[in-house]
C-alpha cells in the first residue's frame, strides 16, 4: 500500500540512495547520471507532503496553512541558513574577493528561496556559464520545492473543499487538478528544454510535474504488484546510466527516473533492501548531507590536494561528519524540541532567519573587498623584441601570483562579445558586427563559435592595419562542421555561407573549440565539408586552431594556490582533434597551430607577463589576445 501517512522505512532508504547518487556523481563523476537523485527527491516530496495534507483534511476537515509553513520553516531553515553562513565564511578565507563576493550574493538569493531564478538568469547569459561553479548552486532544488509549496497547500485545500460538495470521493477533484498540472508542466518542460535548456533546468514550472507525479500517487494510493518494485529499481539504475550531463533535462528524459520512483513508492521498496538500517540512516541525514556536500566539494577543490583521489575521500568524510553533526545538533532540536516548536510559532523563526541574513551580509562586508585596479598592461610582447617563449618560460617558473590578477579577470573577455553583443550574429546585428573601414575594398570573414569571437582583439588590429573590413559571422556552440551539427547550427551555417558567397572575401578565418563531434574522424569529415563549401568563394581560407584548453583561473586561482597549480599540459584530446583538423585543411586551407603562443613544450601557463591567458580555461582574455595580435596577424597573413 502506498499511503504516505504511516512511516515507511523504505522511503527513508530511497532518500539515502538518492542523496548518495547526487554526492558520488558530484564528487567522482560516477555515476554520470547521479544528478537524477534530485528528481527522486522531488517525487518523494510530492508524495509525502500531499499525503499529509490530504490526511489532515480527511481527519479534521481543514488544512492549517500556518501549521504547514511553520513545519517547513523548522525543517529547512536552521540547517539551510547554517550551511550558507559557514560557506560564506570559508569562501572569504579561501577564495579571492571577486569570487567570494559572488558566493555571498548567491547565498542571499538562496536565503530568499530564489536560487533557481538567479542561476537561470545566469544560465541565459552564455558568458556567465564560464564562471566557476557557485558553492551554493545546489540550493536551486530547494527553491523549486518551496516555490511549488507556496501554492500547492492552498490548491489542495480548495480542491478538496470543492470535492466534498460533489458525489464520490472528495479527493477526486484534486486528482483531476493534479493530472492537469502534471500534463501542463510536462508539456512546458519539453518545450522549454528544447528552446532554452540552461534556464529550463532551474525552472519551477518545468519541474512541477515531478512533484505532481508523487502527489498523484498519494491521491490514487494504488496497490501495485510486487513485481513493479523490481521494474522501478531497474528503471532507476538505467536512469543513472543512460542519462548523462549532455542529456537535455528536464523534459522527456526525466520520465524514466520519475516513473521508476513512482513504481518503487507505489509497490514498496522493502524487496530492494531500502529498509535496511545503514541506508535508512543515510536517508535520515539526507537533507544535511545534500546541503553540505556541494560547498565541501567546490571549496575543497581549491586546496592543493582537493582534486586527488585521497583528497576526494577526505572531502567525502568531511561532508559526512558535518552532516551527522548538523542533523543531530541542528535539524533534530529545531524539529523535535517542544520549547523550540512552541517558540517557533511566536517569535523565534523570523529573528533566526534575519540573523542568518545579517550574518551573510556581514561576511560579504568583512571578507570580500572591491577588487584592486587592474594591473597595467605592458606593450605587445613581440614589439619589445623579446621572444615569446621567454615570456612563457617565465610564466611557468613564476612562484607567486601577480598583483591585480583578481581584478584583471573581471569582464576579461573580448569586448566584441561582452559589449558589442557579437557572439550570435545574424541579419539583425551583422552591420554592427562588421569592423573596419566602410569603404574598404577587401573583406575578411570570421566563422566559428565563442572561441572564434575571443580571437577578435587579436584579429581586429591586424585587419585595421591593412584596411580590411572584418565581418563576424559567429554563433555560440556552433563549430565549423558541415553536416555534423544541430539543426539550429545548420540554419546559422546556411546564413553564414550565404554571406561568404555574397562578400567573396579575401580571407575566410575558421576557428572554434573542439566540441560538437564525438570522434576526431567526424571532426575531420565535417571540417572538410565546410572548407569545400567556403573555398570557391574566398581568396584564401585559414583554419586557426583553438588554444589548448588551460586551467580555469576562476577556480584554481585562490588564496591558497600557486601559479604552478594552474599549469596544465596540452591534452591528448586537443592533439587528436587538431591533427584531424590539419588533415582536413590539407590542400584546401592554411592550418595555423597556435601552441607556440601559449605553451613551451607540453606545458601551458595560465599567466604570462602578468596577464591572464584565459579567463575560463577556454576563451582568451582580451588583454592576452592583444598581446599576441602581431603574431596572429603574421600567421594569418592578413595583408
Amino acid at each position: 500500500m502506498s499511503r504516505p501517512h504511516r512511516f515507511r522505512g523504505d522511503i527513508e532508504g530511497l532518500r539515502g540512495v538518492a542523496v548518495l547518487l547526487v554526492v558520488l556523481g558530484h564528487l567522482t563523476g560516477w555515476p554520470r547520471g547521479g544528478f537524477v537523485g534530485v528528481d527522486v527527491f522531488f517525487v518523494i516530496s510530492g508524495f509525502l507532503i500531499t499525503g499529509l495534507l490530504v490526511s489532515e483534511h480527511e481527519r479534521t476537515g481543514r488544512v492549517s496553512l500556518r501549521g504547514f509553513y511553520l513545519r517547513r520553516v523548522r525543517r529547512l531553515l536552521p540547517a539551510g541558513v547554517l550551511v550558507l553562513v559557514v560557506t560564506d565564511l570559508v569562501a572569504g578565507v579561501l577564495l579571492l574577493p571577486t569570487r567570494a563576493h559572488a558566493t555571498v550574493a548567491d547565498s542571499l538569493w538562496a536565503l530568499g528561496f530564489l536560487a533557481n531564478v538567479h542561476f537561470a538568469a545566469l544560465g541565459t547569459d552564455y558568458f556567465s556559464l564560464t564562471r566557476a561553479p557557485s558553492a551554493v548552486q545546489h540550493y536551486w532544488s530547494l527553491s523549486v520545492e518551496e516555490q511549488f509549496y507556496l501554492l500547492w497547500p492552498a490548491l489542495v485545500l480548495l480542491a478538496l473543499g470543492a470535492g466534498r460538495r460533489l458525489p464520490g470521493p472528495s479527493r477526486r477533484v484534486l486528482a483531476w487538478v493534479t493530472v492537469a498540472l502534471v500534463a501542463a508542466s510536462l508539456t512546458w518542460s519539453v518545450v522549454s528544454t528544447a528552446r532554452t535548456p540552461s534556464s529550463a533546468y532551474f525552472s519551477s514550472p518545468a519541474r512541477a510535474w515531478e512533484l505532481g507525479a508523487g502527489a498523484l500517487l498519494a491521491l490514487l494510493a494504488p496497490r501495485l504488484p510486487a513485481a513493479v518494485t523490481w521494474l522501478g529499481g531497474v528503471g532507476l539504475v538505467a536512469s543513472v546510466v543512460v542519462i548523462t550531463p549532455s542529456t537535455p533535462v528536464p523534459g522527456w528524459a526525466l520520465l524514466l527516473p520519475v516513473l521508476s520512483t513512482v513504481a518503487v513508492l507505489g509497490a514498496g521498496g522493502d524487496r530492494l533492501g531500502l529498509a535496511t538500517a545503514p541506508i535508512r540512516y543515510v536517508g535520515r541525514i539526507s537533507y544535511s548531507l545534500y546541503l553540505w556536500h556541494w560547498p565541501v566539494i567546490v571549496l575543497g577543490a581549491t586546496l592543493p590536494s582537493g582534486t586527488t583521489a585521497a583528497g576526494r575521500a577526505g572531502l567525502l568524510a568531511l561532508a559526512l561528519l558535518l552532516s551527522v553533526a548538523s542533523y543531530h545538533l541542528v535539524e533534530q532540536p529545531f524539529r523535535r524540541s517542544r520549547p523550540v516548536r512552541a517558540a517557533a510559532g511566536r517569535r523565534v523563526v523570523a529573528p533566526a532567519y534575519a540573523l542568518g541574513l545579517c550574518a551573510s551580509l556581514v561576511a560579504a562586508w568583512v571578507l570580500t573587498q572591491p577588487p584592486s585596479p587592474p594591473a597595467a598592461t605592458g606593450p605587445v610582447l613581440v614589439a619589445q623584441g623579446r621572444p615569446l617563449p621567454v615570456e612563457i618560460e617565465a610564466g611557468l617558473s613564476q612562484e607567486e601570483w601577480p598583483a591585480g590578477l583578481d581584478a584583471a579577470l573581471i569582464d576579461a573577455g573580448a569586448p566584441e562579445w561582452l559589449h558589442d553583443k557579437c557572439l550570435d550574429v545574424s541579419d539583425k546585428n551583422a552591420v554592427r558586427c562588421t569592423y573596419g573601414p566602410r569603404d574598404g575594398s577587401r573583406d575578411v570573414a570570421l566563422l566559428g563559435d565563442s572561441v572564434a569571437v575571443s580571437w577578435l582583439p587579436a584579429l581586429r588590429p591586424a585587419a585595421q592595419r591593412h584596411g580590411l573590413r572584418l565581418h563576424v559571422l559567429t554563433r555560440r556552440q556552433c563549430p565549423n562542421l558541415l553536416g555534423e551539427v544541430s539543426p539550429a547550427c545548420t540554419l546559422h551555417q546556411d546564413w553564414a555561407l550565404a554571406q561568404v558567397r555574397r562578400l567573396h572575401p579575401s580571407v575566410v578565418v575558421l576557428s572554434g573549440r573542439y566540441e560538437g563531434a564525438p570522434t576526431p574522424q567526424q571532426w575531420e569529415t565535417g571540417t572538410a565539408r565546410m572548407l569545400a563549401a567556403v573555398k570557391p568563394y574566398a581568396g584564401r581560407v585559414v583554419v586557426l586552431a583553438p588554444p589548448p584548453d588551460n586551467a580555469n583561473l576562476q577556480s584554481c586561482f585562490t588564496r591558497v594556490s600557486q601559479p604552478d597549480d594552474c599549469t596544465v599540459p596540452v591534452s591528448e584530446r586537443w592533439r587528436s582533434y587538431a591533427g584531424a583538423e590539419q588533415r582536413a585543411a590539407a590542400g584546401r586551407a592554411t592550418f595555423v597551430d597556435p601552441r607556440p603562443w601559449f605553451c613551451v613544450g607540453d606545458r601551458c601557463p595560465a599567466v604570462v607577463s602578468g596577464q591572464p591567458v584565459m579567463f575560463d580555461g577556454r576563451h582568451l582574455t582580451a588583454g592576452y589576445a592583444r598581446e599576441i595580435a602581431a603574431l596572429v596577424g603574421a600567421a594569418l597573413r592578413l595583408s
